[in-house]
């Protein structure tokens, strides 16, 4: 579903991401953990060709969707009005839209109100229902569990399993290791723009998370 070959970009003399990696099966939910600056960002929108990589290449399955970490979204529309202009957009099947809507559990009588009218917590789940519709074969997540209380991500983590049953191949990024423990089959390790380690997740226990915290801390102290 996705497959990056010695993926890099630099900015003047400094390597944001360098010699990446990487291969994303169906069905399989991969993590992508670092410090802020550690290239997560940087590295899912060289995939997607948001940002213009320097070296390497990248190779996507469609149809894809793609979670940012600050999702701007049109606050006199409604979620539901959203959906509709992305599915009638895309030759999107209209129903999925309240599908995806009532995934996330937005209620029928939020989904007509104008965004600007949303909590931060509503908007997320606004913007997973727009990636999440089109049944997406891959999904590159940044920071999908932003805004949302420890239900919400419950919730969520659910919505992102059942994808993954049904096939789904998941790139996430989170601060929240506990989470991606949670629902990721392995984790990278990510630390000054290179992915140092990758570690597999077995038995998606706290334990497993605290361990991910200290490889993460070491790599991060490590000199690039």
């Amino acid at each position: 579903m996705l497959r990056v070959i010695e993926l890099g970009k630099r900015y003047a003399e400094n390597w944001a991401v360098r010699d990446v990696q990487l291969e994303i099966a169906g069905g399989e939910a991969v993590g992508l953990l670092g410090a802020n600056g550690a290239g997560k960002s940087t590295l899912i929108k060289c995939i997607l060709g948001l940002v213009h990589a320097t070296t390497g290449s990248a190779e996507l399955a469609e149809p894809y969707a793609y979670l940012p970490e600050q999702p701007l979204l049109p606050p006199s529309l409604g979620a539901l009005a959203l959906l509709e202009f992305k599915c009638r957009a895309n030759r999107i099947p209209l129903e999925q839209a309240s599908e995806a809507l009532a995934e996330v559990r937005l209620a029928d009588t939020d989904i007509v109100r104008p965004l600007r009218q949303y909590s931060k917590g509503m908007r997320q789940r606004t913007s997973l229902a727009f990636a999440l519709c089109g049944d997406p074969g891959l999904m590159l997540l940044d920071e999908p569990m932003s805004g949302l209380d420890a239900l919400g991500r419950a919730q969520m983590l659910d919505v992102f399993k059942q994808r993954k049953e049904r096939g789904a191949a998941i790139l996430m990024s989170s601060h929240i290791v506990s989470d991606m423990v949670q629902l990721c089959d392995r984790v990278l390790v990510m630390a000054h723009g290179r992915i140092c380690e990758s570690v597999a997740i077995v038995e998606h226990s706290l334990a497993e998370a605290k361990a991910l915290e200290a490889r993460l801390a070491d790599w991060t102290e490590r000199q690039p």
